[in-house]
């Protein structure tokens, strides 16, 4: 791939990666469609959910059918592309390895060992269905957390290739199951070449990667407005493309290394000229890819609303503590949005974690201790220390401010229609005087909850969801990483809002704006605010299309 030029064989295995994905993305959306929905599954009782699974068994059925079938195809992929390129590929040898339980554990393996790469930006089938929401990642923002995570993904990865054989000692080598590993440890050693390509792709990746994102930036500098929208599109379409090419670089390397007599020239042995067929393909690949995965960016709309994450301004704050309000709204965000749930004596507090831990080391289930004893203890989390704030006194804090609230409402465990009745009584007349909105990942309890207040309430979610019309979802808050134009214009058409969370980095709070996302939920709501007004007068997308290209998930 250095000075060779990309072969059929590549365009092929990026065609058919192309294909699976764009099918299983197909068939997971239709069945996760045919399910159910969550919040109707009965958690107060096992008689009533046994009726539930008996009433609904065909649709687990079918989904369990659909993943199953998925699965198989996801390692027929894997072991036909790896028999093709071994010229070894006959009917007998691939259905006999598609029996082998070593097969599948060795795709198994390979799934876990790409899950990192399509976090940024690869296009390795299935694994984007079990990628991790980048705000969970932001969380452990610890050089030590990195750093080991780093470490055991490399040993990971040494593991999985010291196994490299186990495909071919056990359907061309004809191993016994022992054997099978036993061989493949054993014959298994270091191979500078290998790694050497390895770190040739990942330098190809990286300069075409940062040539993107530098040339919009200087479009960004001289460009009209319209050529830099339009020429940002055109570099993303650009890099999917190349993803797709590495990504099918690195199977073809992988299944080079992986047969025990390897010439070391998957890098290298594409000799073959470049044909119009290629380049069509490609081209239709990543412009596919691109506007199925909602990456096609449309012009900003201009309007945002910066909302405080946990009631603080900036990450050295203790969060959702009536104390950090007034410094909060000095920021002039247009919600602060906080966390509750009730206590056992249902008197609802301000926490994130459903268990609070006191400075002597005690811990607290908030559900299951009453106000009159939290109220009094001294707690400490992530090395802050402080007392719970309840929910009341926050709400009457906030309208001494003119802070409206984005209130967000944990609910962990059933609860009733009287108890939701009796939080209406109690705080409804608060929180309408606030003009606060509500929202939850407890989808039963906020339809519910929708009846008795008269607020604007919405979903809250750390994956994408089916976008509809109904009023209890007034408006989506879903992790930004899950979010993309797709998801955007379903929600522009149903003439909703959407915020996403949690927008700290410059890159996440561009590629949001850009492709039209309402409500910035972030840590820093003063230097988010700043940004995008700063965007609004002159709309830039270099930084948007770090954001997209390397964060912004798709399974496409």
């Amino acid at each position: 791939m250095n000075s060779k030029k990309i072969s059929r064989q590549t365009v092929i295995i990026v065609s058919i990666i192309f294909i699976f994905n764009v099918v299983a993305q197909f068939l997971i959306n239709w069945v996760q469609g045919y399910q159910p929905k969550t919040y109707q599954i009965p958690t107060n009782g096992l008689t009533m959910l046994l009726n539930y699974l008996g009433d609904y068994w065909v649709n687990y059925a079918v989904t369990g059918v659909v993943y199953l079938l998925l699965w198989f195809v996801y390692v027929s992929l894997w072991l036909g592309a790896f028999l093709w390129l071994w010229q070894k590929i006959t009917w007998s040898r691939f259905q006999s390895g598609l029996l082998k339980g070593r097969v599948h554990l060795y795709a198994a393996l390979l799934l876990i060992l790409t899950i990192p790469l399509n976090q940024f930006g690869f296009k390795f089938p299935l694994s984007y269905y079990l990628t991790i929401p980048k705000t969970f990642l932001d969380s452990l923002n610890s050089q030590l957390a990195l750093t080991v995570g780093i470490v055991v993904y490399i040993l990971y990865f040494l593991f999985v290739m010291k196994m490299r054989f186990l495909i071919y000692q056990t359907v061309v080598g004809q191993d016994s199951f022992g054997l099978s590993f036993k061989n493949s440890w054993r014959r298994s050693q270091f191979d500078f070449k290998f790694y050497r390509n390895l770190l040739l792709v990942v330098v190809i990746l990286v300069f075409s990667l940062y040539g993107v994102i530098y040339g919009q930036q200087l479009l960004d500098t001289y460009a009209s407005v319209t050529i830099r929208h339009v020429c940002a599109n055109v570099l993303i379409v650009v890099m999917t493309g190349i993803f797709y090419v590495i990504t099918a670089k690195f199977v073809d390397l992988l299944a080079d290394y992986a047969h025990p007599n390897n010439s070391h020239q998957s890098v290298n042995v594409q000799n073959q000229p470049w044909h119009w067929q290629t380049i069509l393909v490609l081209i239709a690949v990543s412009v596919l890819s691109v506007w199925l995965s909602g990456k096609w960016i449309d012009q900003p709309n201009g309007r945002y609303l910066v909302i405080a994450h946990k009631g603080i301004s900036n990450p050295n704050q203790t969060p959702n503590v009536v104390e950090n309000l007034k410094k909060v709204s000095a920021t002039k965000p247009d919600y602060v949005e906080m966390d509750i749930q009730p206590t056992k004596d249902d008197v609802y507090v301000l926490s994130h974690n459903t268990k609070v831990t006191t400075t002597s080391g005690k811990s607290y289930k908030i559900n299951q201790t009453k106000w009159s004893t939290l109220k009094s203890l001294k707690l400490k989390e992530a090395g802050h220390t402080f007392k719970l704030s309840s929910f009341e006194n926050y709400l009457k804090t906030a309208n001494l401010y003119h802070q409206k609230l984005l209130v967000e409402l944990k609910i962990n465990d059933t609860i009733t229609n009287e108890q939701l009745q009796k939080f209406e009584t109690k705080y409804g007349p608060l929180i309408q005087k606030n003009h606060s909105e509500i929202q939850s990942l407890n989808q039963n309890a906020l339809k519910r909850a929708s009846r008795y207040l008269k607020v604007k309430t919405g979903l809250l979610s750390p994956v994408k969801n089916t976008i509809d019309s109904t009023k209890t979802n007034q408006f989506y808050a879903i992790e930004y990483s899950a979010v993309d134009q797709t998801v955007v214009r379903a929600i522009n058409q149903h003439k909703k809002d959407l915020y996403a969370w949690t927008v700290n980095d410059s890159a996440d709070v561009a590629s949001a704006y850009v492709i039209g996302v309402r409500g910035f939920i972030t840590d820093h709501p003063k230097q988010v605010r700043q940004q995008l007004k700063q965007l609004v007068k002159h709309t830039t997308y270099s930084d948007a299309l770090r954001g997209i290209l390397l964060f912004q998930k798709s399974a496409i």
